[in-house]
């Protein structure tokens, strides 16, 4: 497994390593959606509205592996080297990397610092797991980037919240959306957390839509706001453009070092 763990993009240290969203459907019904797990369809970036507390700065290690190279190991190393320092690394879908990335490297193993983390916490983990370049078997190097999360809260009133929690599980919409998502049973509220790739408004909706259907209410009735109400947020419209040429590769006459741009953005991470 190709491993990627998140932290904030700066560099590639070796050996230590749109199209138009679907139209919403009528309110009450999920709105079609094809896509991959957990983000939408193509390379680019999608429209976001839903930014601010909603968007967040998430600093990430993505490690290019050798051929043939079993990452569980390198995995190991890393997670031990973050206990150590009191860091828990948690999974995190391979598209929050820029298009740009993705082409030089199809991560299948991705792993995030905590929020707070920035891109010097990243690139010293990386060489406490990892050591100098090209001294650990199994792995070319490693890419330090920052990437950009949507980090949200859906939340629904429910006679029982249990049986709803059940019923969207075994329909899958939000499986299909969301990819990865937590969900929390209060008294008769079911809430939905999730931090990962930028959703479209569309896709948003369709998730709200599938809540209020098993609810038995309206998409308005499935409020959405922050995962965290503190901390700093981002203003999509003054982000840039995603870099979407492939970065170069050693085999091709490239250096281990990669900068896609990002950085100028920071790497401060506001907390859940």
């Amino acid at each position: 497994m190709a491993a990627l763990l998140v932290l904030a993009l700066s560099a590639c240290t070796g050996g230590t390593p749109a199209p138009a969203p679907p139209a919403p459907s009528p309110a009450g019904s999920a709105a079609p959606v094809s896509l991959e797990t957990g983000t939408d369809v193509g390379n680019g970036r999608p429209a976001v509205s839903h930014d601010g507390l909603m968007v967040r700065r998430r600093a990430v290690i993505a490690v290019h592996p050798a051929a043939g190279a079993d990452l569980g190991p390198a995995r190991a190393r890393l997670e031990q080297a973050a206990a150590a320092g009191g860091v828990v690394l948690s999974d995190i879908a391979p598209d929050v990397l820029e298009p740009a990335i993705l082409e030089h490297i199809s991560p299948e193993l991705i792993l995030a610092l905590p929020p707070g983390s920035t891109g010097d916490d990243a690139q010293k983990l990386a060489e406490v797991a990892f050591g100098p370049e090209g001294s650990y078997p199994g792995v070319e190097h490693v890419h330090v980037s920052s990437v950009l999360v949507h980090d949200l809260r859906f939340t629904v009133a429910a006679a029982d919240p249990a049986a709803l929690t059940a019923a969207i599980a075994e329909e899958g919409i939000l499986s299909d959306a969301l990819g990865n998502y937590a969900t929390s049973l209060g008294s008769g509220v079911l809430t939905v957390t999730y931090t990962g790739p930028l959703l479209s408004d569309a896709l948003v909706e369709s998730v709200r839509n599938g809540m209020a259907r098993g609810a038995g209410g309206d998409p308005a009735d499935v409020a959405l706001a922050p995962r965290s109400t503190t901390g700093e947020g981002v203003d999509m419209s003054r982000e840039p453009e995603p870099a979407t040429e492939p970065e170069p590769s050693p085999e091709d006459g490239g250096t281990h070092s990669h900068d896609t741009g990002t950085d100028h953005t920071g790497t401060d991470d506001s907390g859940h």
